[in-house]
């Protein structure tokens, strides 16, 4: 037999094995396409920049509330040192992601041998493994702006393995200030990475409670057990407080969904049980990035597969509470609940979209965490019956190898990735969209218009906002739209006849640059000025619209109504840096000195206030130089 050292070392080395075959599975991803929000938050990135730019590249992304900048630091060191090309974006995700396979790793052995489980390195490598093979990860670590998730996930288990040694040092009878102190360090950039990583800290006080127990040495510290009961309280009430004190903050933007907070909570339910059956018995076939065809829960009973999904959650809860009397029931409990928290922020109240495989990056690791608990319980009390169900499991490891490998090939190809995503989700009106994109480039209009006729009855939008998608479908193509697509007129014919920012962007970005050669930009422009800036019309819009059409009038030199449009702009948004750059370009091409001047002077203001960025600063110095 191979001594303990000889053992572990061929542990490590079938582990390094893994990691090296996991890099090769995801290597085919990185040549894959540009997605979503890679345009806006990574693609945009510009790579020659001043050390000024580059700080406001950092801190300037509008991502989320806080702006993400751990991560941004990333991409923009990204750029700077390797250039702009997205493989890197990719390559440096997969990297990423063998590096959380072996924190995890870490965490679970540290785990287990706090629990006083023995000779435990097979089983954690053996879960840690599980978990970096699955491929419900192919659409986080192959969508480049999801470092986002990976990066805070890294951050998170960083906390939690700091935060074992602390617990080592404490249990000891020592402070471990250094070691605490970085728990908290990780904890902070978890939560500058991306927001949800806020969900480590209550995740640190279940750990302590439920995996630990609050023991010090052979004893309950009763002083560390009522401090995590108090702060776990403090932190329920201060939540509760923040919806109860402000609820429009948060209900507000629910006036954008199709949903209601009822509804979204009641979908929920059901949807985090489709998280967890496909990190258990993965359906690759639904798998992608687009689930926006997820059937919404109108009622309990409406589909009745909510009740299903919710007396199911309640006996789990129930039952993790009767466990509980027991150290093995509390670390099960313990595995639930750290699911439950970590799904916490983007599957509760925020008005975010229903469904998305990324979210299941960190708190899934609490279902791998829970197997490498249980082989280790029948390690210890059946150890002729684990070591079978353990060859299983490296065999279940291989055929998810397969899995994520057929996965990948699919997202190395936008065309196979738009194939499998219409043929996964053909109620999907982004999959819709995204094959008539793929038609329209072809020259296929009269396919490209089938799709986005789709699209359109599949999502709840606005028929303008159809018409405009066929008018950049056409674009495309090089070829008219058909009498039988409509007019202008009447597609415009609404109160509020466009909502999406997105479509009319195309649309006038490739008007501005004279791409659509037979379409009339002066008819276009008109009909949408018969609406707009009309005022027995009525219609109104969004701000950033009004945007895009004060940027088309620009470009066809028609300043007054681009400076109509600025007006209606900044009546929506006061004091936003663009639009008052936009009307003084407007003003100062109309011959509106006095409005011009007083233009200057506010955005100078604003420049003294720090408000202005580099390109704003500059843009402005044009102006003042010109006077």
């Amino acid at each position: 037999m191979m001594s303990g050292y000889a053992a572990r070392l061929c542990l490590f080395g079938m582990f390094g094995l893994l990691l090296a075959a996991t890099a090769w599975l995801y290597a085919p991803g990185i040549h894959g396409p540009v997605l979503l929000d890679d345009r806006t938050s990574v693609t945009l990135l510009e790579t020659d920049v001043d050390s000024r730019q580059r700080v406001e590249q950092v801190f300037g992304d509008g991502s989320g509330p806080l702006g993400r900048p751990v991560t941004m630091a990333t991409f923009v060191a990204e750029r700077a040192f390797v250039g702009d090309d997205v493989r890197w974006s990719k390559a440096i995700n997969i990297g990423l992601h063998l590096l959380n396979g072996l924190l995890l790793a870490w965490l679970i052995h540290r785990l287990l041998g706090a629990a006083d489980y023995a000779r435990v390195m097979a089983v954690a490598l053996l879960a840690a493994g599980l978990w970096l093979v699955s491929p419900l990860w192919v659409s986080t670590v192959l969508y480049a702006v999801q470092r986002m998730a990976m990066l805070a996930c890294t951050l998170m288990l960083l906390a939690l393995i700091a935060y074992t040694y602390w617990r080592e040092r404490y249990s000891a009878g020592e402070k471990g200030i250094l070691r605490f102190a970085l728990v908290i360090v990780c904890a902070t950039l978890a939560v500058f990475a991306k927001e949800n990583g806020v969900v480590v800290l209550p995740v640190l006080l279940l750990l302590e409670l439920l995996w630990f127990g609050c023991r010090r040495g052979d004893r309950v510290d009763q002083r560390m057990l009522y401090q995590v009961l108090g702060a776990l309280v403090l932190g329920g009430v201060f939540v509760i407080a923040v919806f109860a004190l402000a609820p429009e903050r948060f209900l507000a933007h629910y006036a954008l969904r199709e949903f209601t907070l009822v509804e979204r909570l009641l979908t929920q339910s059901r949807i985090l049980w489709d998280y967890l059956g496909q990190l258990v018995w993965p359906d690759v076939a639904r798998m992608g990035l687009y689930h926006d065809d997820v059937v919404l829960s109108r009622s309990i009973m409406s589909p009745i597969t909510t009740l299903h999904a919710l007396v199911a959650w309640c006996a789990a809860l129930l039952l993790a509470a009767a466990i509980s009397r027991f150290a093995l029931g509390r670390r099960v409990a313990f595995c639930l609940l750290m699911f439950l928290v970590g799904h916490s922020v983007e599957s509760t109240v925020l008005p975010l979209e229903l469904y998305f495989e990324h979210r299941n990056y960190f708190p899934g690791i609490a279902v791998f965490l829970l197997l490498a608990l249980l082989l280790a319980e029948l390690a210890r009390r059946w150890r002729v019956v684990a070591r079978p169900v353990m060859a299983y499991l490296a065999l279940a490891l291989l055929m998810l190898s397969f899995n994520t490998s057929s996965q990948v090939e699919i997202w190395a190809n936008s065309y196979l990735l738009r194939f499998n995503q219409i043929s996964a989700h053909p109620a999907s009106f982004r999959a819709n969209a995204d094959m008539a994109v793929m038609y329209a480039q072809a020259g296929s209009l009269e396919r490209a218009l089938a799709y986005s006729a789709q699209a359109h009855a599949h999502s709840p939008e606005r028929d303008g906002d159809h018409y405009l998608r066929n008018l950049a479908l056409s674009c495309m193509a090089g070829r008219p739209l058909p009498a039988s697509a409509g007019t202008i007129a009447s597609a415009l014919d609404a109160p509020r006849p466009l909502s999406s920012v997105a479509t009319l962007h195309v649309l006038v970005q490739m008007l501005q640059n004279e791409q659509c050669v037979q379409l009339d930009r002066l008819a276009i422009a008109d009909a949408f000025a018969s609406v707009y800036l009309r005022p027995e019309a009525g219609a109104t819009a969004s701000a950033n619209i009004y945007a895009l059409l004060a940027v088309l009038e620009n470009a066809l030199g028609r300043y007054a109504n681009a400076y109509e449009y600025t007006a209606q702009f900044l009546a929506q948004a006061p004091g936003t840096p663009r639009g008052l750059l936009m009307q003084l370009h407007f003003s100062t091409a109309l011959g509106k000195v006095s409005e011009a001047e007083a233009l200057q002077r506010q955005l100078l203001t604003l420049q003294a206030a720090g408000a202005l960025t580099v390109s704003d600063q500059e843009t402005l110095a044009l102006y003042l130089e010109a006077d």
